[in-house]
């Protein structure tokens, strides 16, 4: 991810967002993306292996 920012607050706390990018997209680099400050999910480019994903382990824990 090449300096990329929030649209809405201008964060640079941003990662994958949890829907599922089509194959089309992914394979020109754009991904969906979530601001961690405002929780506002857009699309946006992003290099392979720059953005992380969602942690799961909050789900588990919640689970049990």
């Amino acid at each position: 991810m090449i300096s990329q920012r929030c649209p809405k607050c201008r964060s640079s706390r941003i990662r994958k967002g949890y829907k599922p990018t089509p194959l089309i997209l992914r394979l020109v680099g754009i991904h969906y993306l979530l601001c961690n400050h405002c929780n506002l999910l857009f699309t946006g480019f992003a290099v392979p292996g720059t953005v992380n994903r969602p942690s799961k382990k909050g789900a588990k824990k919640a689970r049990v």
